[in-house]
């Protein structure tokens, strides 16, 4: 604050002595003349004309350059300094002229009318420049198309209500599976319909200036409520927003249709920091697009605490391998009715001094978001095979082993050399070794996929479909993937006591496997009636805590 009163008075002062000085050579001017004291018709000597009249000029040439800087100084006011000071130095000039004969103090008009012009163009360009400069701050705060304030102006809003203590609503909108608009039709189709839900959306809101609507971006829309602080209030209002987004939008002969997930906050029950408010609503609007989407949801206390026991996970997630953290164990698969042993599902496991036991379930989805599901997979699989080897020499028929790949090693270039890197260093035969992935690699990219599970496939390795029903699952991707194995997902499993035999789906998947010559092992069996019941239904194998619960190498030895 004293830095800032300082430079100001500094300015003024500076100011004030540009004028001076303008002043002195305006005063000095007229009288140029009559330096030394002798008259004007005195004065016929060349030298002495010629030094008089240079002084004249050099004082009047210096005066320009004052009033040139007065008006760089102060700009539109140091103009209007500028010519009225270039005003009273013609009329000085004049009086000397008209009073006292001084024909010498003419020149200094031109100069000042030359000064008077120059800041005229000078203060042209700073009006010009100025209008530019607000016409590019104003483009700073709004979004290209729509016109709405954009993300960093709604963040000023938030800040400014905040500073102010005034208590507001605010909800983050998303549009679900708007790229999909933008990949079928184009992006000025998509923007075609922001613009068209942006028109009604405000038509809904009205001239009201405690509501404020802005884009964040893309498919991101947030909504300012200073009327709405009752939460079920500030739901409703948000909840006809929705409605208005889900109304169709006709392009051509095209009825689109959209939802959106909606994130909120409220001032002051939520924070009372701008950007922490921001982050808040970015968790709310996450936890409703993890809900299955078109979902309205507020930030609460948990949601805080989920991420910071995320990030917790994900940074000594990293460290888990070097500190001998990780480890695995092997669930039993068993050939029904029989119960011979078919072979072993291998199963990640962390235990964490800091966390304890972290279930997979937190740790696999975090380490494939990261990137670190590639080292995670690459450990487990010659750790894996490692432990196989000593397996082998407990049992008369090698057991198959079972590694769940997630899509993310799939895509690394590396991932088949790695592959044999570890089968020739571990000794494992690639024809005891099975590969388990989901539905997810199928649906991603599926013309990629069949091309490394067909060089799989050729190096004798065998395939598993995972959670089979769980996904998107396509007839299609059965036919055209090489698969060897239909996994049954645990959740059809625990029907089989509460559906008749007729209507459940689990007799329709095995039947369909078997007509596609695949095999099918059914998860999580974890009772006689449902083994009873696949048994019945001629299912291949069973996996499941019923007959085998997963298990360290030690123990199978």
């Amino acid at each position: 604050m004293e830095e800032f009163t300082e430079s100001k008075i500094s300015e003024s002062v500076w100011r004030k002595m540009l004028i001076l000085i303008f002043v002195i050579a305006s005063c000095m001017q007229p009288l140029v003349p009559l330096l030394g004291g002798v008259p004007e018709k005195e004065l016929i000597e060349a030298s002495k004309i010629q030094a008089t009249a240079i002084i004249g000029f050099a004082l009047g040439l210096f005066q320009l350059l004052v009033s040139v800087q007065i008006v760089l100084a102060e700009q539109k006011k140091g103009f209007y300094y500028s010519v009225f000071l270039n005003a009273l130095n013609i009329i000085a000039i004049c009086i000397s002229f008209f009073v006292h004969g001084q024909i010498l103090a003419l020149p200094g008009i031109p100069l000042a009318v030359v000064s008077i012009i120059l800041a005229s163009v000078l203060k042209n360009q700073f009006t010009f420049i100025a209008k530019k400069s607000n016409e590019i701050d104003n483009l700073s705060k709004k979004d290209a198309v729509t016109g709405l304030p954009n993300r960093g102006e709604m963040l000023n809003k938030i800040q400014k209500l905040t500073e102010s203590k005034t208590a507001f609503t605010a909800a983050i909108f998303d549009i679900d599976n708007f790229k999909l608009v933008n990949d079928s039709y184009g992006h000025s189709v998509g923007d075609m319909f922001i613009l068209e839900n942006v028109r009604k959306i405000r038509d809904f809101i009205g001239k009201s200036s405690k509501n404020l609507l802005g884009r964040l971006g893309g498919d991101e829309f947030m909504l300012i409520m200073q009327e709405c602080e009752n939460p079920l209030e500030a739901e409703l209002y948000v909840r006809d927003i929705c409605e208005i987004i889900k109304n169709p939008f006709f392009f051509r002969r095209h009825e689109i249709r959209m939802t959106a997930s909606v994130g909120i906050i409220q001032y002051p029950k939520d924070s009372d920091s701008s950007s922490l408010l921001f982050q808040r609503l970015d968790m709310a609007l996450h936890r409703a697009k993890s809900l299955g989407k078109d979902r309205i949801v507020f930030f609460d206390e948990e949601m805080q605490l989920a991420l910071e026991r995320k990030a917790n996970i994900e940074q000594r997630l990293r460290d888990s391998i070097a500190k001998n953290e990780v480890y695995i164990e092997y669930q039993p698969q068993y050939k029904v009715p029989e119960k011979n042993l078919r072979g072993f599902e291998v199963l990640a496991r962390w235990r964490s001094p800091a966390l304890g036991e972290v279930s997979p379930l937190d740790f696999i989805p975090l380490a494939e978001e990261s990137g670190f599901i590639v080292s995670l997979g690459n450990w487990i699989l010659k750790e894996a095979c490692t432990q196989y080897m000593r397996l082998c020499s407990v049992y008369d028929v090698p057991p198959i082993l079972s590694v769940n790949v997630s899509v993310i090693q799939l895509r690394d270039p590396d991932f088949i050399q790695n592959v044999n890197e570890i089968l020739k260093s571990t000794g494992m035969l690639c024809q005891y070794l099975e590969f388990e992935i989901t539905e997810s690699v199928c649906i991603q990219s599926p013309e990629f996929t069949k091309g490394i599970l067909n060089e799989l496939k050729n190096m004798g390795i065998r395939i598993a479909l995972d959670d089979f029903g769980t996904g998107y699952s396509s007839l299609n991707y059965l036919r055209m993937l090489p698969f060897d194995v239909v996994k049954i997902d645990k959740s059809f499993i625990d029907t089989i006591k509460n559906t008749p035999d007729e209507r459940n789906i689990v007799t329709s998947i095995i039947d369909m496997a078997h007509q596609l010559d695949l095999e099918v092992i059914a998860e999580g069996i974890e009772r006689t009636s449902q083994f009873e019941y696949l048994v019945k239904n001629k299912c291949d194998y069973i996996q499941g805590n019923l007959l085998g619960r997963p298990l360290p190498v030690y123990a199978l030895i």
